[in-house]
């Protein structure tokens, strides 16, 4: 009797439904916020040809309406000062990195229903509306019309061999052979019987479908992981630098990306007592298929197949897919392969190895520089996947802890490259990786922000005022002429 007379008083019954009411209203606001954001700037960049959607901006004029999409026209007073559209965008993305955030941490109380029901809100609007960073999906389209419509090689020819084609002035890589893989080009290549226009709006449901089965995805793998469906939702469904830069750029990250967390699936099914071969099978097809999309994934698929239960099953299935990749490469593209090297060879100011070089008398990331940086991650690679080799169940945070340290490594480092470890990060594999993207994640919006050159300016820092810099300027001005 004595013990339990010192027991704490048990909490007032209107406690915990009062926090948890508290938490619900924030974790709405937060999602409020974000799907605020993406709405108000989706209908300004279709409003008119604009910085907030620099393709719409490029070529001639009457590529402009079908650039800018049926939301066209809906905000007729925004300004056309280019100097406010900036500030505009950095208020957006203050506004939905801080509603990530909030919603992240109160997802559990809104649940995760309603979290995929806003993910699914804010895909459809990216949908309508027209590309907002950058111009790759004209890219894209104008690479598969290389070999499609003109009978060149896109792992060969130049787009600039192209110049007639419809899609040839809302594009910029014109003196870029693909550095996209073949499976991606080949795909690309089959909507091409569509038109420019069909060809435009196929790969956006491809890019906008593939995304949100991606969150759909991770919120399966969170169930069967024991962990929050809700937080992995919102972690990943939200996060502005999917919406915003990915998805919102259409970029041919999302189907790759999709195959890698289908192959992270697999990997955990093929875990269960009754669960078949082909699980383990499909993971190591998956996770090749991934690379043939995307090629940087090259340096995962060892960690699929390692993480596999059956690793016999898995290798079998990473064999069969990448001998139908071979054969795609060899007897559709003659052989040749993706253009990393010069892809490979660019930099971007605020990029890990860049101000590595500056701060060691580089002068930025020369190729000594870009060098180390590589080796460093082909390290990393390999440790993971050696740890991965003796202990399986760690193959999904070595998936993320990779795909992460990647990012950090790329001299040529693009907002959207966080998704490629983002969906591991939802998972909590590993956990100590949450907070450093969200570190990251504001790192990569600054360096994505059109006033970046300004702020580096103010700073005291100019770029393309050392060798390595010049350099590298002068090269992107060939490769985009």
């Amino acid at each position: 009797m004595a013990s339990a007379e010192r027991l704490p008083a048990p909490l007032p019954a209107t406690a915990w439904p009062a926090s948890r009411s508290l938490a619900t209203a924030a974790g709405a606001a937060g999602t409020a916020a974000v799907l605020g954001a993406v709405g108000w700037l989706v209908v300004a960049a279709a409003e008119r040809p604009s910085t907030l959607s620099p393709p719409s901006g490029r070529g001639h004029l009457p590529h402009a309406p079908w650039v800018l999409g049926p939301l066209r026209g809906l905000m007729p007073g925004l300004t056309s000062a280019r100097g406010r559209l900036h500030t505009d965008l950095m208020v957006v993305l203050v506004v939905a990195g801080g509603g990530w955030l909030v919603a992240w941490l109160a997802a559990p109380a809104l649940g995760t229903r309603v979290l995929l029901a806003a993910t699914a809100a804010a895909h459809a609007l990216l949908f309508l509306g027209p590309p907002l960073p950058l111009t790759d999906i004209f890219n894209y389209g104008l690479y598969a019309r290389l070999a499609a419509v003109h009978g060149l090689n896109p792992y060969r020819d130049l787009p600039v061999q192209a110049m007639g084609d419809p899609l040839y002035p809302v594009a910029n890589w014109h003196h870029l052979a693909s550095p996209y893989g073949p499976l991606f080009t080949l795909g690309t290549e089959a909507l091409v019987p569509l038109g420019a226009h069909g060809w435009y709006w196929a790969w956006k449901a491809v890019v906008v479908l593939s995304s949100f089965a991606t969150v759909v995805l991770v919120a399966a793998l969170a169930g069967r992981l024991g962990a929050s469906q809700a937080r992995a939702v919102a972690a990943l469904g939200l996060c502005p630098l999917l919406l915003i830069a990915e998805v919102g750029g259409f970029h041919q990250d999302t189907p790759a990306v999709l195959c890698l967390v289908a192959a992270a699936w697999c990997l955990v099914r093929g875990r269960e007592p009754a669960a078949s071969p082909w699980a383990d099978r499909s993971a190591g097809a998956l996770a090749v298929a991934a690379a043939g999309i995307k090629p940087s994934f090259a340096i995962v698929v060892g960690i699929v197949v390692l993480g596999a239960t059956r690793r016999r099953e898995a290798l079998a299935g990473a064999a069969v897919v990448a001998a139908a990749t071979l054969l795609v490469v060899t007897t559709v593209y003659d052989g040749v392969l993706p253009n990393l090297r010069t892809q490979g060879s660019l930099v971007t100011p605020l990029s890990v190895p860049n101000l590595i070089g500056l701060g060691a008398g580089h002068g930025g990331a020369d190729p000594a520089v870009r060098d180390w940086a590589r080796w460093v991650l082909v390290a990393v690679a390999a440790l993971a996947t050696a740890l991965v080799a003796v202990r399986r169940e760690r193959a999904l945070a070595a998936l993320g802890a990779v795909l992460f340290c990647a990012v950090l490594a790329l001299p040529w480092v693009m907002p959207w490259y966080l998704v490629w470890s983002l969906p591991f990060i939802a998972l909590g594999r590993p956990r100590l990786l949450a907070p450093a993207a969200v570190l990251v994640t504001g790192w990569l919006i600054v360096g994505g922000l059109p006033q970046l050159p300004g702020f580096l300016h103010h700073l005291g820092y100019y770029p393309t005022r050392t060798a390595t810099g010049y350099a590298n300027h002068v090269e992107f001005q060939r490769l985009v002429r």
